[in-house]
């Protein structure tokens, strides 16, 4: 499951496209969108604030840095949530021109987000409260967080703003938002429990342009073949063959949103040695061939 926000055109105009970070506003009544695009590598920017700030990644990437000293890659495919006032640095080792790096963020004031998560408490209310985890800011998207967040921008993004629509789908990305940190949660509590699963998939990640088979990593976390294949099920709801699969093509689509990627190149460097076989498996994945995708979102 490809559970990264929907491509989007590079916003800024082209004779804008310098300095190191250049931001398009939409207005969207009680919150804001933003669609933030650097053009320049930089080192510890300042990344502050006014209000709860929703973000992920749509394409590159940058290191993130926090106060209590902890350090991250901000990937596509995940999330990060800032409550009003919290500051954060961050790099962006491999931003240009040719190489932007592309963020979603949405701006809530402190008041209206208490107010959607009243009304969430009152109209819907749970076994527990409904409440943003802060403890838990940096997080996997799931399919269901993907769908809203990409509705959300579909939205916000059009000449003639939907207020109300915009409200609605603001209170069901929040609602996507709790459930994705819960499962996140789950997932590091099974990771942390399970070390052959986090060694194991760490191989994996480091190794996507390596034969990655199922003797291989049996090895690598000293496991059975059933343990092995259990293990994935389990908390990732996948084969190991299809986990790989999914690496191989995250990887693909960022390698190939990079200045002069090359189809051919960039299926040996994710493991593939049929470059028929990437093709149909991208499709299958992306919905387009990679040459579809480099002249849609290449430049």
């Amino acid at each position: 499951m490809n559970n990264t926000i929907d491509l989007l055109s590079l916003q800024t105009p082209e004779h804008l496209r310098s300095g190191q970070e250049h931001q398009t506003r939409f207005d969207c009544g009680e919150f804001e969108v933003n669609i933030f695009e650097t053009f320049q590598s930089s080192t510890k920017v300042k990344i502050t604030y006014k209000g709860l700030s929703i973000s992920s990644m749509i394409r590159g990437y940058k290191t993130v840095y926090t106060k209590k000293g902890e350090s991250f890659k901000f990937l596509p495919g995940t999330s990060l949530i800032l409550p009003e006032g919290e500051t954060i640095y961050a790099d962006f080792p491999e931003a240009d021109l040719k190489n932007p790096v592309q963020c979603a963020t949405i701006l809530i004031g402190k008041d209206s987000l208490e107010n959607q998560l009243k009304f969430l408490n009152e109209n819907y209310p749970e076994n527990e409260a409904w409440k943003l985890d802060f403890s838990n800011f940096h997080f996997n998207n799931n399919p269901g967080l993907v769908r809203a967040f990409n509705e959300l921008l579909q939205v916000a993004t059009r000449e003639d703003p939907n207020i109300p629509l915009s409200d609605l789908l603001l209170k069901s990305l929040l609602i996507r938002i709790m459930e994705s940190q819960k499962e996140h949660a789950k997932e590091q509590n099974s990771l942390t429990a399970n070390s052959q699963l986090h060694v194991i998939k760490n191989y994996i990640r480091e190794n996507l342009g390596q034969t990655l088979n199922t003797e291989l990593l049996m090895k690598i976390g000293n496991c059975s073949k059933s343990t092995l294949h259990r293990m994935f099920e389990a908390y990732c709801g996948k084969t190991p063959g299809a986990y790989i699969l999914q690496e191989r093509m995250l990887n693909a689509r960022n390698l190939l949103l990079q200045a002069d990627s090359n189809v051919s190149e960039v299926a040996y460097k994710t493991g593939f040695s049929s470059l028929s076989y990437f093709v149909k498996q991208f499709k299958a994945f992306h919905n387009c061939t990679p040459g579809d995708f480099i002249k849609k979102f290449g430049k």
